[in-house]
């Protein structure tokens, strides 16, 4: 069975989703308590404009010392105020890490020879943690091999 179609009148256009912001918009009646500041609930603690905390160095000074390691490949570039002399670099990994650091930093050479420090230094780990086990095993087995000959 057909039905007629409905002829869209003004009224109909009107109340639709897309006419509803022509409206004016009714907010809640708590709607602009904090526009003035003497009411907002951190007023004491607020400040006006950045600063530092009290009882801080500003500006950071630099770290006494030499860096353990170059942090970039950029001779012109200073060093940050503060640099890790935390963990220098040694090893095997410390030497493929130095000669990363020759590179500079937007080479795919540096971020290479880095990603290789990092898997050489896992694998110095690994050998580091399980030595202790696998040495005394490695002796008894060829002690019992020279005593079986």
């Amino acid at each position: 069975m057909k039905s007629t179609p409905e002829l869209t009148t003004p009224e109909a256009v009107q109340r639709r989703a897309g006419y509803q912001s022509l409206q004016p918009v009714q907010r809640p009646p708590y709607w602009g308590v904090d526009l003035d500041p003497a009411r907002r609930p951190g007023v004491p603690m607020m400040r006006t404009d950045p600063q530092p905390f009290p009882h801080t160095r500003y500006p950071p000074e630099p770290q006494p010392g030499e860096p353990a390691s170059p942090l970039h490949g950029r001779p012109n570039k200073t060093m940050p105020p503060v640099f890790g002399t935390a963990v220098p670099l040694r090893g095997l990994s410390g030497w493929v890490r130095k000669l990363a650091y020759r590179a500079p930093d937007h080479s795919p050479s540096h971020w290479l020879l880095m990603l290789l420090g990092d898997r050489v230094e896992f694998w110095g780990y690994r050998a580091r943690r399980y030595l202790p086990v696998v040495v005394p095993l490695a002796a008894a087995v060829l002690l019992l091999r020279r005593a079986r000959a």
